[in-house]
């Protein structure tokens, strides 16, 4: 892979790590509510997940689903359906939602692990994003094995750095939003966000 072609592919990825999405704003909620090392189990979640969806979509999978409308619709409307969930719960859980100075009433890393997991696993969009850009960058007279493990490291690292980027600023700057989040307004507008994400998602053919 040419060095040019190979700094096209790092500025999209790091595009799309940077842009805000429902992954992005779960992780700065769980480093506002439960601090960094629990928000750290969260975006291990979204990476895994991210990982998964670039192997679908390198082995031909994506491109299956992608061919296969009522199958590509049917994880699109679970997505939806399990961000309204998340932004439901985020909602109604007020108290429970707040900083939490008592660190045994924080969630497990396992739950925040599994509910970003899930997250990113049901957005679609993450199939088309890798099927429509590895082929771009794949040489197939090339060894493409090397070449995965290039692009989906690279898409892996961004993911992570600037992911849990979001998470340290939102830590820094937790006790300044501590008033809004024990007022309330903070879940609401968190899980007002997630009920955004979930209509745009719909509205987007």
């Amino acid at each position: 892979m040419e060095l040019s072609q190979y700094l096209i592919y790092l500025t999209i990825s790091i595009a799309a790590s940077v842009s805000v999405g429902p992954s992005v704003i779960l992780a700065a909620s769980n480093g506002i509510n439960f601090g960094r090392r629990k928000a750290l189990s969260g975006v291990l979640g979204h990476v895994f997940a991210i990982f998964l969806l670039a192997i679908i979509s390198a082995t031909g999978v994506g491109a299956l689903l992608l061919a296969s409308p009522a199958t590509f619709q049917i994880i699109k409307f679970i997505g939806i359906g399990y961000l309204v969930y998340v932004g439901v719960q985020i909602i109604r859980s007020k108290g429970s939602w707040a900083f939490q100075v008592n660190a045994n009433n924080a969630p497990s890393k396992t739950s925040l692990f599994k509910k970003s997991f899930f997250i990113a696993i049901s957005n679609p969009k993450a199939i088309i994003f890798f099927s429509s850009l590895f082929p771009q960058f794949l040489q197939p007279d090339h060894p493409l094995l090397p070449q995965f493990m290039i692009l989906a490291g690279t898409s892996l690292l961004n993911a992570f750095g600037f992911t849990f980027a979001y998470v340290l600023v939102a830590y820094k700057f937790k006790e300044r939003l501590l008033a809004g989040i024990n007022k309330g307004w903070l879940p609401k507008l968190t899980g007002t966000a997630f009920l955004f994400f979930a209509s745009a998602l719909a509205i987007n053919k």
